[in-house]
């Protein structure tokens, strides 16, 4: 093995859920997606690329899964999915990047057909998205108008801190003293992308046997450049 390969994982990987999503100022978002969503209701959770949306969306579809509620879950940024829109059908739906439709006309009257279906048969809709502003039918801005909003508030340093102790617990890695805070101080405020940095890291501390000091999270983040 090379010094810099990245070892087979011996555990499966990290599985999004609400006892491992780090709230912040966004607890009473968390609270309402675990305890408060209605039958029937519309939800519409906002926040921006790599916010935690596509973690608590996740959640939310363990959850029903674990109470046998009839769910249905479709990440719209995989444009095969839309075609999904015409027949999807079920108690709850779920549509992670609603927007990654905006602008595209025929997308779009997929989308709206499928919320007009929904509201007739009274099915509860939780979408995700950055906003419900770039969609160009007037129809449906209308229809997504009638979802409550739910919208994340970024985190704040102590939170992402906690962010990556929490990552560093779950990757099996010991952190050194002040490497969780000086990896915050230099990496993007997106818990996604944070996330991401700190898997690579944790390979590598792993792979050669080494403490996740702030030396090491100097010389890794260098090497590995901006994250993608």
């Amino acid at each position: 093995m090379s010094q810099h390969q990245i070892p087979l994982a011996l555990k499966p990987p990290r599985r999004p859920g609400f006892n491992n999503f780090v709230a912040g100022d966004n607890q009473a978002v968390v609270d309402t997606l675990r305890n408060g969503l209605e039958d029937g209701h519309w939800y519409f959770l906002g926040g921006p690329a790599g916010s935690g949306r596509s973690h608590l969306l996740t959640a939310c579809f363990a959850a029903f899964n674990a109470v046998a509620i009839d769910v249905a879950f479709a990440g719209m940024l995989a444009k095969a999915n839309r075609r999904l829109l015409e027949s999807l059908s079920a108690r709850w739906v779920i549509l992670d990047d609603v927007d990654a439709m905006a602008g595209v006309a025929e997308d779009e009257m997929r989308l709206f057909n499928a919320l007009n279906r929904w509201r007739a048969e009274r099915v509860g809709v939780l979408m995700s998205g950055c906003s419900r502003q770039a969609f160009e039918l007037p129809d449906l801005r209308s229809r997504l108008g009638l979802a409550a909003v739910l919208r994340l508030s970024p985190l704040d340093d102590a939170a992402l801190t906690e962010l990556v102790r929490r990552l560093a617990h779950e990757h099996e890695v010991i952190l050194g003293r002040g490497a969780a805070e000086y990896l915050v101080s230099r990496s993007s405020r997106q818990p996604g992308s944070l996330a991401y940095r700190m898997e690579r890291l944790a390979a590598r501390a792993l792979n050669e046997r080494r403490t996740l000091s702030v030396p090491l999270v100097r010389e890794l983040l260098a090497e590995q450049g901006p994250v993608p």
